[in-house]
């Protein structure tokens, strides 16, 4: 069994906590190694208010700036401690990455929105080799190490595919990939082609986008399952993260070996 990599979204705060260190333990227990990689959109967005900064979202992705990226960096530290205390209090050990440390980043014309050049995996296998959850925070730093805003989403992905992740697990706060969300009509088991036509379709909203992207990424590069489900439910937490295809009414997958994936 390879890594797992669960992506936790900001959205959850702290309401994700039990069914993340219940499906961590799990996974542990099988001898199954486990990264955890977090959002942090919520107090990001609290820290820039206080700060009278307003930053504008293109594409679902948050444009940030030379002025706005220290307050990015304090939130999303901020959220790295909690979420590794947290893990703790469970009984999971941890190693927290808080200081961008882990993801090379690119300039891409966006100011200190970044994208993602490549990955640092040893201090994450280092830490994995000795029984502890890598805990990550979204941020990357370039070659003259320069700070930029990552889309977490994209992070959790790369960072999978950098790994060999057998297992990406996003936990959001809906059910999982909506085919129609007004209809609440909710994808279970999709293929990449019937997400790529949707997103030509303009099926998702802003915020799905690079979620789906990430998805896609992920299987095109090698990561055998990936998952979107609530994080808030625990069932659907566990079921996730142990790659369980029981019959089930949330939380979207998309699996190297179901009929036409060709990942």
């Amino acid at each position: 069994m390879g890594v797992i990599v669960i992506k936790l979204g900001g959205s959850l705060e702290g309401s994700a906590e039990t069914a993340v260190a219940s499906a961590v333990q799990d996974a542990l227990r099988r001898g199954w190694p486990v990264v955890l990689v977090h959002g942090g959109g919520p107090r990001i967005s609290k820290r820039l208010r206080d700060a009278d900064i307003e930053l504008p979202f293109v594409q679902g992705l948050r444009h940030t700036t030379e002025e706005a990226m220290p307050h990015v960096m304090a939130a999303l530290a901020e959220c790295n401690r909690d979420i590794a205390e947290a893990l703790a209090r469970h009984g999971v050990p941890v190693a927290a990455f808080a200081d961008g440390e882990i993801v090379v980043a690119k300039d891409v014309g966006r100011q200190r929105t970044g994208e993602v050049a490549g990955v640092r995996v040893d201090a994450v296998r280092q830490a994995l080799s000795s029984g502890r959850v890598p805990v990550i925070a979204p941020f990357g730093r370039d070659a003259d190490g320069r700070p930029y805003n990552i889309n977490a989403d994209h992070a959790a992905s790369h960072i999978a595919r950098a790994l060999g992740a057998a297992r990406l697990v996003f936990l959001t706060d809906v059910p999982g990939i909506y085919r129609d969300f007004e209809a609440r009509d909710l994808l279970l088991d999709t293929t990449p082609e019937e997400l790529e036509r949707l997103l030509r379709e303009g099926a998702f909203g802003e915020g799905m986008v690079p979620k789906v992207n990430a998805v896609l990424h992920a299987v095109r590069h090698g990561v055998r399952e990936v998952w979107v489900v609530d994080g808030r439910d625990q069932e659907a937490v566990r079921m996730a993260a142990m790659g369980t295809n029981e019959r089930r009414a949330a939380g979207t997958r998309l699996a190297a070996h179901i009929e036409g994936v060709t990942a």
